[in-house]
């Protein structure tokens, strides 16, 4: 313990056992004392002095108190302020808390077996199967539904409570299987080349529905989060195969930790004791058998070590990728609803816009009906054929311009009476205008045939009509997610598209209606668009 003393007005102060202070002088900034030496009496520390996380300076009329020493240290001193010289590094070091490594999942361990083994299927479906050429697309289409397999089984509980995934699913694997029903060399034909055109557009197709799936199945998204669903998927492609690669080395460094370490000895082991046999048994059974011996002959001289090691090195980096890709969907930071804006479209900017493309689109939509619809001729000599050709195009265009308008101002503008007339107004003038198109596209096909992009035209145009309908319900049911629906939807229609055969259909069309299968063939640069 400590003995207390009275020096001249100071009250209360402690002294050190047998020391008294004198008088009151600050040692200068800056200065240290030895460690081990005492403070001159008389003298204090300045206020500007560091001290040591955890200690306190005396002060006037108060008690030093017993200060903890840390470990290693000297336990007394000569003066009980001589502590303030202690080394910062050394306090840092001693009162540091211990770091902790990271701790790997037996499921993340685990998820390295299924990336390695995608990663040896990429390389052997879809990198080494390039010279394969005609049926290329086969052994990719094989590739995505091995991985398909393995999401599924990997998610399972995720996937089997989401029904989208279920359908999205589905699609996925029609779009697989319909590789393996018509992509083969009769898609090459001449006269209809519709599957061609449709299996090179699922060729991108595939990838991405695939990653619109796993995105939705991982995430934690409700049908209605399209803009955190859309966000997902485009970092599903340029971030997530990549911002989990630490983790890849960190799971696959806690194999040779702690109980795992002993095992992996012991295979090590087991590798290096059975190579020199094989190098002595192998030798003396191709002796044994003349046979045996042709057949390894055979199968050593056709291993290309440069060959090797190029796919050995594909296969590291797809493993890594992989991984890192389905360790963020399983163990990553969890992808989010992008939250709404606030903002909204004034009324008077609303009417303004609104009221003059629906004018617009009164005065387009009375000259169709006259010439279309009400069967006046044609200005300048102008055949059907011609002007279906001609303005086809552009008015499906515009009507999904006017779709996209709709959107936008649905979501965003306020409420009013004038408002909600305008939208309604947009939506019946917008059926009005894709109705022309199907007219224009009738003619055309009544005129020369079908093709595979006039086949594509009309699938497309169907489509619209849905969106149509799926607008207007969602102008009086606030709840429907139209975007998702409006996508799943296109996907579901897109599968249909491939499955009625397109060469088929096309040669059926041209067939029952007597149309010349050379005047019918179309490609992409063919009359102006179709």
């Amino acid at each position: 313990m400590m003995n207390n003393s009275n020096v001249g007005d100071s009250q209360g102060r402690q002294m050190s056992q047998g020391e008294e202070m004198s008088q009151v002088q600050p040692i200068s900034q800056g200065e240290q004392i030895p460690q081990g030496e005492q403070i001159p009496q008389g003298q204090q520390i300045s206020q500007e002095q560091q001290i040591p996380q955890g200690h306190q300076i005396p002060q006037e009329g108060q008690a030093s108190q017993e200060k903890q020493m840390p470990q290693g240290q000297k336990q007394f001193y000569s003066h009980p302020l001589a502590y303030v010289a202690t080394n910062h590094a050394t306090m840092a070091a001693n009162f540091a808390p211990p770091k902790e490594s990271r701790l790997y999942s037996t499921a993340e361990k685990l998820l390295l077996l299924a990336a390695l083994i995608t990663a040896v299927l990429f390389d052997r479906l879809v990198i080494s199967a390039i010279s394969v050429a005609v049926n290329y697309p086969r052994f990719v289409s094989a590739f995505w539904l091995c991985f398909l397999a393995m999401f599924c089984v990997i998610f399972r509980e995720k996937f089997i409570s989401k029904p989208v995934s279920w359908y999205i699913a589905g699609c996925a694997t029609a779009l697989c299987v319909w590789n393996f029903v018509f992509w083969d060399r009769l898609f090459m034909s001449n006269t209809t080349p519709g599957n061609l055109y449709f299996g090179l557009i699922s060729f991108p197709v595939i990838p991405g529905v695939i990653m619109a799936l796993t995105v939705y199945t991982a995430g934690e998204f409700s049908l209605k989060d399209a803009g955190g669903v859309a966000l997902s998927w485009l970092t599903g492609f340029v971030v997530k195969p990549f911002s989990g690669i630490p983790s890849f080395f960190g799971a696959t460094g806690s194999l040779f930790k702690g109980e795992n370490k002993l095992l992996v000895r012991k295979i090590l082991l087991g590798v290096v004791i059975t190579l020199p046999l094989l190098l002595i048994i192998l030798p003396l059974l191709s002796g044994a058998d003349r046979a045996f011996g042709y057949h390894l002959t055979q199968l050593i001289s056709g291993l290309n070590i440069g060959s090797f090691v190029l796919h050995t090195f594909i296969i590291g980096i797809a493993f890594m990728l992989f991984y890192s890709f389905l360790w963020n969907m399983g163990f990553g930071a969890k992808a989010k609803a992008i939250s709404k804006s606030s903002a909204r479209i004034d009324s008077v900017v609303s009417g303004i816009v609104l009221g003059t493309v629906t004018l617009l689109y009164v005065i387009f939509c009375a000259v169709q009906f006259t010439y279309l619809f009400a069967g006046a001729g044609l200005p300048g000599g102008m055949t059907y054929s011609e002007y279906a050709r001609e303005g086809f195009a552009q008015t499906v265009v515009v009507c999904a311009i006017n779709l996209l308008i709709f959107g936008v101002f649905l979501q965003f503008r306020k409420e009013s009476k004038i408002t909600t007339g305008l939208l309604i107004g947009l939506l019946a003038l917008t059926g009005v205008m894709l109705f022309s198109g199907f007219v224009r596209l009738e003619l055309y096909i009544g005129a020369f045939g079908m093709t595979w992009l006039r086949l594509l035209s009309a699938w497309f145009i169907v489509y619209l009509a849905v969106v149509i309908v799926v607008c207007a319900i969602r102008m009086w049911k606030e709840k429907l997610p139209a975007i998702a629906v409006c996508a799943l939807f296109l996907l579901g229609w897109y599968v249909v598209l491939g499955y009625i055969n397109p060469s088929g259909f096309i040669a059926w069309y041209n067939d029952l209606f007597d149309y010349d299968a050379v005047v019918a063939m179309c490609s992409f640069s063919d009359c102006k668009y179709f």
